[in-house]
């Protein structure tokens, strides 16, 4: 399945996933999705900058301290000395109950004359009261009271809350077009700013002075605090009847009120269609970190949106479905990713099984499956390679065609053309153009070479065949070189360079392999770059796995070490390079008398020229990690008799001694591997890549 046919699926799948999450956020859920809201609503709304009413004031009557019988004579007492003092105006959220068919001539005189007084409607002093406005407490299933209506529809007439009521005769707003903030139809309430109280007897004290109290905005009840508390507020404040009014005005009169006009409760309503369907378009095909990024960024710009509504502008746009909805396509992306990568890992190993078996066909419908990788392009161009090898070179151009459609080329880099280089390199060796030298090794020198057929980047090694054996030993090398380099050809794993071609041309012998952007693990051997323990054991595990495959392919390394493992750090790629390099001098010298590979990596039977199996790499690999971790060798000495003397019979020092961070867990990781006898280390790869990544579980 190609990256495309993907994508439109996981599009569909997460089409209809939307679809069914809209019918539940909008149907059977709404409650879960409402409880999302409310939770986000009350993380800001408790940390709004409210203020308390200008010239507010509490009178407190405490309803203890009078006699049964006596609060309504206390109430119009204290009017009566209010209206003395010319307060602006005075607000009885809670009256006194006065029982039906009682008389009400004193109230008729407190209240007809002097300030406005304010009282609930349907209260029996509503129709003696300048004015009144309806109360009413309406909180949400949690029992918190987010939400005021500010207009109730009775009798064919709209009434005022009593907020509202006394807004309405505010001098700011009463005779001008000046429209009162948030009349809509409700106002969502966040937090109480504290009023001040005064205590009922200290204001009937005779001795008590007035005049502060001149044009303020006085309410009266008999409710203590928090005992007589009416409602609790999204910041978890429990407020009486007149902390309430006094919080609703405020946000009215002062422009400090929370309000949800009707265009933005369009758009809370079209906010999860609309992001569902961006998420549905572009997440899938994405880059599963990309998926998780983007889901993030999403998530954080709308709980930022709505905060900012909320503070700046004092508007409720809930966005708790929305980011509900982002989250769960963005999970559900990353989980059809995983299934796909999985799935592609899974055609990927078929496919090299194919290929590896000459089953070409089998092995390009493989492929096909994968997702375009720079690994993958790699086995791709191997595969054309082998379409041409078998005279089928119709097949070998619709393997190139479908790289160039799903790929996308390397830059290229700048060319350095030359005729020859100081070993007599030509501007080309077979059909591959030479730009320049990027590695010298004991045996030769590593090119940056391109195909100008697909214009692809190979690296070229090339060995100087003739210089380096006799004329007696040149046969048998050259049959050698290319007995490997075939051998070496048939490996197709993510962990090692893919070798497409050998030849030998102008006397000079060539291998063609995949061009990895990375660098030489020897890079972070010095103790000053060393890598993060739990890195180290990661990327050795790697190779661990990968040296299992080529010994199961019949293929052994004879040179592990840490020139031989290339790290892109960038996408985290790891690569064993120089397969079927190391067996063409193998049990041989050259003719400057030099020893294949590097003592100091070698195993004890490799030294005393043994046959090898694959343990031999198991052994070169503990001597790499040990070395990765503790910045040295485990085996060091001045001349090769001593040294191979201490790698055939000493132990090295622990290496959770030489670096803190290390668990004891890897000494005996590295001890197993580093074992003398070859019986004694560990039976594969896969067995040693198991303990190192339960090792770089406890790592630093």
């Amino acid at each position: 399945m190609d990256k495309e046919r993907t994508v439109r699926r996981d599009r569909l799948v997460a089409l209809s996933f939307v679809g069914v999450l809209l019918l539940v956020a909008y149907g059977p859920g709404a409650s879960w999705f409402v409880a999302a809201d409310r939770e986000l609503y009350d993380q800001v709304a408790t940390r709004l900058p409210n203020a308390p009413l200008d010239d507010g004031l509490i009178v407190s009557i405490d309803p203890d301290r009078v006699a049964p019988g006596k609060l309504q004579a206390v109430y119009g007492a204290i009017i009566q000395k209010l209206k003395l003092a010319q307060v602006a105006r005075i607000v009885m959220p809670n009256p006194p109950a006065i029982e039906p068919g009682t008389d009400l001539p004193g109230w008729a005189a407190t209240l007809s004359s002097g300030p406005p007084v304010f009282v609930p409607r349907g209260h029996r002093l509503d129709r003696l009261a300048t004015w009144s406005g309806f109360v009413r407490l309406d909180p949400d299933s949690d029992d918190v009271l987010r939400r005021s209506s500010l207009w109730q529809f009775e009798g064919g007439v709209m009434f005022p809350s009593l907020p509202l009521a006394i807004a309405l005769q505010n001098p700011r707003f009463a005779g001008t077009e000046t429209p009162i903030p948030g009349t809509d139809a409700a106002v969502y309430l966040s937090n109480y700013a504290e009023l001040p109280r005064l205590s009922a007897m200290q204001l009937l004290e005779p001795g008590f002075d007035t005049s502060e109290l001149a044009g303020r905005t006085v309410f009266v009840d008999a409710d203590p605090p928090l005992v007589a508390a009416a409602a609790m507020l999204p910041s978890g404040q429990y407020v009486t009847r007149s902390e309430l009014t006094a919080a609703l005005l405020a946000g009215i009169e002062q422009d400090q009120a929370v309000t949800a006009p009707v265009p933005v409760v369009v758009l809370q309503w079209l906010a999860p269609v609309l992001l569902g369907f961006a998420a549905v378009v572009w997440l899938p095909g994405r880059r599963r970190r990309d998926m998780l990024l983007a889901t993030a960024a999403a998530v954080t710009l709308l709980v930022l949106i709505e905060a900012l509504l909320l503070t700046v502008g004092r508007v409720r746009l809930d966005l708790g479905r929305p980011v509900l909805i982002v989250v769960s396509v963005g999970l559900l992306s990353w989980w059809l990713a995983a299934s796909g990568r999985k799935a592609a890992v899974h055609a990927f190993k078929r496919g090299s099984d194919f290929l590896a078996a000459g089953r070409l066909e089998p092995a390009f419908a493989e492929f096909r499956r994968c997702e375009p990788t720079e690994s993958l392009a790699a086995v791709m161009y191997k595969l054309s390679l082998a379409f041409e090898e078998q005279a089928k070179p119709e097949r070998a151009e619709a393997v190139l065609q479908w790289m160039k459609r799903t790929q996308e080329p390397p830059p290229r880099e700048k060319r350095n053309l030359l005729s020859s280089d100081a070993n007599g390199v030509p501007q080309r060796l077979g059909r591959y153009v030479i730009e320049k030298r990027i590695g010298r090794g004991a045996m030769g020198a590593v090119y940056l070479a391109r195909d100008p057929r697909i214009n692809r980047p190979v690296a070229l090694k090339v060995i100087p065949i003739e210089k380096e054996f006799e004329d007696e030993e040149l046969e048998e090398a050259r049959l050698r070189f290319f007995r490997e380099a075939e051998s070496a050809g048939r490996l197709t794993h993510p962990n090692i360079i893919t070798v497409y071609d050998a030849g030998e041309d102008k006397h000079l012998a060539y291998i063609a392999m995949e061009y990895l952007t990375g660098r030489q693990l020897t890079q972070y051997t010095d103790p000053k770059r060393l890598l993060a323990p739990k890195k180290a054991l990661e990327l050795c595990a790697r190779t661990a796995e990968a040296l299992d495959y080529a010994h199961n392919q019949q293929v052994i390394h004879r040179d592990i070490k840490p020139a031989n493992l290339m790290w892109d750090n960038r996408g985290d790629i790891l690569k064993i390079t120089d397969f079927g390099v190391a067996r063409l001098t193998d049990n041989n010298r050259t003719k400057t008398g030099i020893v294949l590979g590097t003592p100091m990596y070698m195993s004890p039977e490799q030294l005393a020229a043994e046959p090898l199996t694959g343990l031999s790499d198991l052994f070169s690999l503990g001597v790499t990690l040990y070395e990765l971790l503790a910045g040295e060798v485990p085996f060091k000495a001045t001349n090769i008799a001593v040294l191979m003397t201490k790698i055939t019979s000493e132990d090295p020092v622990p290496v959770s001694r030489r670096r803190p961070g290390i668990p004891p867990s890897v000494d005996a990781v590295l001890s197993k591997a580093l074992a003398k006898r070859p019986e004694d280390r560990f039976t594969n790869g896969g067995e040693m890549a198991i303990a190192l990544r339960n090792c770089a579980r406890y790592a630093a």
